[in-house]
């Protein structure tokens, strides 16, 4: 049985909705394949997907999502149930997810690093019906549906996807009929940086109003070319990076993995406009130097997130790519996708924003005792509008928690001034307290990043006898270098104050991080606990 969504609606004009002959109200919605032939017959033979260099136009997207929901059909696939899936950023992510909407049913993706442990214990709390995978994914797939006691279903990556059943189990039959915006249509399991992962229910209305939201802030237009490199099976880089640009029947460039090399032939190849980084990526960029001529004339616009960004690595991006304009976004998957961007000069100009609301957002700045801050004044980022998640599923308390009175409390800390730019300033679990006085790690971590031997850094709070927590910083040091500790505590001491410098320093080959490349800070947390200060 599907479950039950509430929505917090905002008023607004939405897409033309039609009545049926039978008095419901039908919503061409973006997540169905309709949408994808109303695209097809729009632009042709333009826009659409690239893959492996070869064009993918909407309508044969719409010709293999209608044949592929058909064949799913004809299995018991059908309104009010979740079907997990395992694809690699490939045309058959992109319809096996359409032809799963246009039945009814919800998908619930599933990273590509996955173990076949993790798949397992996704389907079971989601109770998946079945697993749908791509071809590169099938022995880890068919483990887990094994272990979870579902069907598999598998296709090929790329068009023709030739579907077939890669292993039987016990089927529920269910009726196809078409969504609504109030219906489930992404049960987006995440991670987030500590404890384990909860089901985010995304309404298809959600998927709408985001990527309205995003594609409006950001200017997409059909003459958009736009780069696919983080896992689309990550929900808001599916709506930022792929959804937006159906929505404005643009072309997405998909790529399998992040090779700069790869990278740079395709943008030079098919005339990419857009290039949106995600956490480590924008160092990996900028680590690589100079960008081919070709690459550098086509990029128009170069967006960073996922994690906060460093000044200079901003402005050595738009150093690489003269002439593009530098974009930062900020969101969650529990707000579908981007909740601010910052566009242009304000990017330079205001440091450490990361923009203003996007169109149909609303943001607002929360104390402690759940009144509105004021001006400038810290609290934590809470957000509105028709883009808040439905909930959590099976996690009441945890769904009552995140979202108060229509507000997502998104568990970060930061502020917003008179002109509505807002600036991140850490999370409200992470805020580290020692000896009375708060510390933002995401301020030191700023710091320590300036020092020529520090390649990545995380700052957490462990635990200290007198001072209750102490700033503690995880080093990644740069190839070849060899820093001691009390020189990088020396280095954050002269521009820090007393209390916010490190005491301890530990050193680690890699930062653990989730599918979004966000640090883990739990599980250093859990291995850095706790040891002696430094004087």
């Amino acid at each position: 049985m599907a479950p039950t969504l509430r929505r917090l609606r905002v008023a607004g004009r939405g897409p033309r909705r039609a009545t049926g002959g039978d008095g419901s109200i039908a919503m061409l919605l973006p997540t169905t394949p309709a949408y994808l032939r109303l695209q097809g017959a729009r632009r042709g033979a333009a826009g659409g997907l690239v893959f492996r260099d070869q064009a993918r136009p909407f309508g044969a997207l719409a010709t293999a999502a209608d044949e592929l929901a058909a064949w799913l059909a004809a299995r018991g696939v059908g309104a009010g149930q979740r079907i997990g899936l395992m694809a690699g950023n490939t045309p058959a992510l992109v319809v096996a997810s359409y032809a799963v909407w246009g039945l009814g049913a919800a998908t619930v993706p599933i990273a590509t690093r996955a173990t076949a442990g993790d798949t397992a214990q996704i389907l079971a709390h989601a109770r998946a019906t079945a697993l749908l995978c791509d071809a590169p994914r099938i022995d880890v797939a068919r483990a887990a549906a094994a272990d979870a006691g579902v069907p598999l279903f598998a296709v090929e990556a790329d068009l023709p996807l030739r579907p077939r059943q890669a292993r039987r189990g016990l089927s529920r039959v269910a009726t196809p009929r078409a969504p609504r915006p109030g219906d489930l249509a992404v049960l987006a399991y995440t991670s987030g940086t500590t404890g384990a992962p909860k089901g985010v229910m995304l309404p298809h209305g959600n998927l709408l109003w985001a990527a309205l939201a995003c594609g409006t802030a950001r200017g997409d237009t059909a003459a958009s070319v736009g780069a696919s490199l983080s896992p689309l099976t990550h929900t808001p880089v599916f709506v930022s990076h792929l959804l937006c640009r159906i929505v404005a029947g643009a072309t997405t460039v998909l790529l399998e993995k992040f090779d700069l090399a790869t990278l740079f032939a395709a943008a030079a190849r098919h005339g990419i406009t857009d290039l949106p980084l995600i956490g480590g990526m924008t160092f990996d960029v900028v680590a690589g130097g100079a960008v081919p001529e070709a690459a550098r004339r086509t990029v128009r616009k170069v967006s960073v997130g996922g994690a906060p960004t460093p000044m200079a690595t901003k402005q050595a991006l738009a150093g690489l790519f003269d002439g593009a304009e530098i974009i930062e976004a900020y969101g969650q998957t529990e707000s579908t996708d981007g909740v601010c961007m910052a566009r242009g000069a304000s990017v330079f100009e205001r440091p450490g924003t990361v923009g203003c609301p996007n169109p149909h957002v609303v943001v607002a700045i929360r104390r402690p005792d759940g009144r509105l801050a004021e001006v400038d004044e810290e609290g934590e980022i809470v957000v509105g509008g028709p883009t808040v998640m439905a909930g959590y599923y099976r996690d009441r308390a945890a769904s009552e928690a995140a979202v108060r009175d229509g507000w997502l409390h998104t568990g970060d800390r930061g502020r917003q001034d008179g002109d509505g730019y807002v600036v991140i300033t850490g999370r409200v679990k992470d805020l580290i307290i020692t000896g009375g006085e708060n510390v933002s790690p995401v301020e030191v971590e700023a710091v320590l990043r300036q020092h020529p031997d520090v390649d990545d850094v995380a700052v957490i709070g462990t635990p200290h006898p007198k001072w209750g927590e102490q700033v503690t910083a995880i080093v990644v040091t740069r190839a070849g270098a060899h820093p001691d500790a009390a020189a990088l505590v020396a280095f954050a001491a002269a521009r820090l104050a007393g209390f916010k410098k490190p005491r301890r320093v530990e050193f680690i080959d890699a930062l653990p991080r989730n599918a979004t490349n966000k640090v883990m800070t739990g599980v250093l947390r859990e291995r850095f606990n706790p040891s002696p200060e430094i004087a």
